[in-house]
């Protein structure tokens, strides 16, 4: 009976792969600051410090604005977006166009907002600014 050796086996496959070589000279390149970029890939948890909340039935969708000039929205899974207004002012109130594709916030400083939610990426359409009479 033949007896197994491992250890030329191994010697085998070592001698017949060669590895070429790095020299130091071969690599130059160094990390630079101009290399990185730092930017926020993913929002977690509920939004800080809510204000204002709305609820659409048929499109199943959620949106939360905050006291900081946020609007989040969730929806189904992988379905989340995120909003800011120009203004860092709290939102009061937020609705629901109902088969429009559309959400309407109204902030504190008397402003009020349209948003397309249709697309991947919300976008604001328009906005007004109210004066208020003394």
């Amino acid at each position: 009976m033949k007896r197994f050796n491992f250890g030329r086996v191994l010697d085998g496959i070592r001698s017949s792969v060669s590895a070429p070589a790095k020299t130091e000279s071969d690599i130059d390149e160094k990390l630079c600051p101009e290399n990185f970029q730092v930017a926020k890939i993913v929002r977690h948890g509920f939004p800080y410090q809510p204000t204002a909340m709305a609820f659409d039935p048929v499109q199943h969708l959620l949106a939360i604005g905050t006291k900081n000039g946020g609007i989040r929205l969730f929806g189904r899974p992988g379905a989340d977006a995120y909003m800011r207004h120009d203004t860092d002012t709290a939102v009061n109130q937020l609705l629901f166009l109902s088969n429009e594709g559309a959400l309407i916030s109204v902030c504190n400083d008397d402003s009020l907002h349209l948003w397309d939610i249709r697309s991947k990426k919300p976008n604001l359409v328009h906005s007004l600014k109210f004066n208020r009479e003394r």
